[in-house]
């Protein structure tokens, strides 16, 4: 695996350059590399990869500040890509402030959230973050799993850390009074530095993984120069870098691997083959990412046969007799091409649907790269390429003196991202989506009539800490996952028809924070989904409303909430043939649920069993195989319905339709 690690100055990467002599392979000579602009230098060929350790770690001096981060880490990114050789992980590395009692000098910092803590707008009430304005987002969140076996990783070796946000700031805090005010607005947070956010965001354009690794060199509060701790911090940094890259099973960088089901095995292949000149997907998706090679390559078939009690390889072809398109066929997923790219969630409804079409079970089913993504991250992929293909068609357009107007959504036409080399940094064939975020991609992406999760009695939920009534919630902060969600598409639709008023703040969390935001009173209400159901009494929580039972009693239609899509692109017959493989898939299932078992609970993040058996009992049913009449009318319905109150684009009169249905 190649791992991009991105400091502010050169002494923060020197300080990174050591630790990976220590580590990665003494001796081992650093080399630079050519990058205008910018000082990049590769520690390279040091332990093999099956021995535990990164195959190359290059590290870019990028400049002070997130825009300075962001074009750097962009401009590396990029020209691997363009070279076949992409990277698999991105870190920001270097030193910070540590806020007391979490973080004192000396120690380290594992961001398990990367914050843009000043984008914003100040206003009579406060600070309002940037996605609050309705401009992008404010945090990236590393791949939990990464995280916190780094931190554990660096506190077995007996260093000190903690596990907490990162604080990206253009601006460092010098007084008493700021220090108060960002402790405040972000409890719990670690340290803060300049440069996480801007390389988060760089990296989320790219589809890859990151991490914020900060060395703590001073408290965060009033500016004392005296107090700072920074050949104290710059050793620490090499001592992280040491520790995270030595060769063994629990190195940390390998545990980028090992959280998302990729071995060290599958990266050796990947590396092998980019080196031979042949396309590799990009190692990862978003910040959120969990991400699978879910194929079985005869390398990672290998592998699992000689170490026994490991985890499948993951990077999907079906088996070579089954993989035959119809002859003249070309493009993803046809004989001698690359595989689709397809996204969906970790969650057990959609690994149990998919799980025979990613171990390429399904018979003349096109192989498949699977990446693991929360419904937000796809949604924001779905999002991008479909922008991506309108942005190409208006450039061809402008180029051509032609129109190509699209009749099936909000966008202005139907081209593809024309340099077939960005492939891996923009798109994915097929992605699970929800379904309110169709408004904005259907010119570029079609509805596929199966593979979805509609049904009855399986809506998201309001919770409050104590019982109360709907009107209670006039005026109140509600947390939601997403505000390009079904779940809050459904939210809005209850309550401009139960709160008068209207609710007040929208605080938008991750989906494992909500329930501890109402338990504790951070928010006065959540909007849960998926699992959620059948947890939230353990919480202690109440349920206010029943979002599903309001819909379902209003219109009498089931609830559409995720949604497979597939490029436009692709044309009809091989999107005829997806949808073929799809519901192939989800009848091996259906007869055989005992074969996806493994595959459902090694991806359920440690859920019980049996609520991930309640899980695809709910949400896998009948509009899974097949959405029919009342499917697809659900689905207008509630576009029709989300659009009147301004909260999505209306739809074109054929954006639903799909070839022979």
């Amino acid at each position: 695996m190649r791992v991009l690690v991105v400091t502010a100055v050169p002494a923060e990467a020197d300080a990174v350059l050591a630790g990976l002599g220590r580590g990665h392979g003494a001796g081992t000579p650093v080399r630079e590399l050519p990058l205008p602009g910018y000082l990049l230098r590769r520690h390279e060929g040091g332990p093999a990869p099956a021995d535990g350790a990164p195959h190359a770690v290059d590290v870019l001096s990028a400049g002070v500040g997130p825009a300075a981060a962001a074009a750097g880490t962009a401009s590396a990114l990029t020209a691997a890509a363009l070279s076949g050789q992409p990277y698999g992980l991105v870190v920001s590395a270097g030193i910070g402030g540590g806020f007391p009692g979490t973080a004192p000098p000396g120690s380290i910092v594992v961001a398990d959230a990367i914050v843009a803590a000043d984008l914003g707008a100040r206003t009579p009430d406060g600070f309002l973050p940037v996605d609050r304005l309705g401009f992008g987002r404010s945090v990236h969140p590393p791949p939990p799993d990464t995280a916190r076996r780094t931190a554990e990783t660096l506190a077995k070796a007996g260093l000190t850390v903690a596990l907490a946000p990162v604080l990206t700031v253009s601006t460092v805090t010098g007084d008493e009074a700021r220090a108060a005010e960002l402790a405040a607005r972000h409890p719990g947070a670690g340290a803060e530095a300049m440069e996480g956010f801007g390389v988060a965001e760089a990296a989320a354009v790219h589809g890859l993984p990151v991490l914020e690794i900060r060395t703590v060199s001073n408290p965060v509060g009033p500016r004392d120069r005296a107090a700072w701790r920074i050949p104290e911090a710059l050793a620490a940094l090499t001592d992280t870098f040491a520790v995270l890259t030595r060769p063994g099973a629990a190195t940390a960088f390998n545990a980028l691997a090992a959280g998302t089901a990729e071995t060290a095995d599958t990266a050796d292949t990947a590396d092998r083959s980019a080196a031979a000149g042949k396309e590799q997907p990009m190692n990862g998706t978003e910040p959120t990412a969990r991400t699978s090679r879910d194929a079985r390559t005869d390398s990672a078939a290998e592998a699992a046969e000689t170490a026994p009690g490991a985890r499948p390889a993951t990077a999907a072809a079906a088996p070579a007799a089954a993989t035959s398109p119809a002859a003249g066929a070309s493009g993803p997923g046809a004989a001698g091409g690359r595989p689709l790219r397809i996204a969906y969630s970790p969650c057990p409804n959609d690994t149990f649907v998919f799980h025979a079409w990613s171990h390429g079970l399904v018979p003349g089913a096109p192989a498949v790269d699977v990446t693991f993504a929360d419904i937000d991250i796809t949604n924001g992929l779905a999002e991008r390429a479909a922008a991506g293909s309108r942005e190409a068609a208006r450039r061809e357009s402008a180029d051509t003196g032609t129109g190509t107007g699209s009749s099936t959504g909000t966008g202005t036409g139907t081209g593809t991202v024309s340099d077939p080399r960005l492939g891996p940094l923009l798109d994915h064939d097929i992605l699970k989506v929800s379904y309110a975020v169709l408004p904005w991609i259907l010119d570029a992406y079609t509805l596929l009539p199966c593979g979805g999760a509609l049904g009855r009695g399986c809506g998201p939920l309001v919770l409050t800490a104590a019982p109360g009534r709907a009107d209670g919630l006039r005026g109140k902060r509600v947390a939601v996952p997403s505000e390009r969600s079904t779940a809050y598409l459904l939210f809005r639709l209850w309550a401009a028809a139960e709160v008068p008023g209207g609710v007040g703040e929208i605080v938008v969390l991750p989906f494992h924070e909500i329930m501890p935001a109402v338990r504790d009173g951070a928010v006065d209400a959540g909007l849960v989904i998926h699992e959620a159901r059948f947890t939230y009494r353990d919480y202690g929580l109440h349920c206010l409303a029943d979002m599903g039972e309001h819909w379902e009693n209003t219109t009498g239609l089931p609830i559409p909430l995720g949604a497979i899509v597939a490029k436009r692109s692709l044309g009809d017959r091989r999107l005829r043939e997806l949808a073929d493989a799809v519901r192939t898939s989800v009848r091996m299932a259906w007869d055989d649920p005992e074969a996806s078992r493994p595959y459902v609970l090694e991806h359920a993040q440690e859920m019980d069993p049996a609520v991930a058996d309640q899980h695809i009992g709910l949400y896998v049913n009948e509009f899974t195989a097949d959405l029919g009449e009342a499917g697809y009318a659900a689905v207008r319905g509630l576009l029709t319905r989300a659009a009147a109150e301004g909260l999505v684009p209306p739809l074109g009169p054929h954006a639903l339709a799909f070839p022979g249905v």
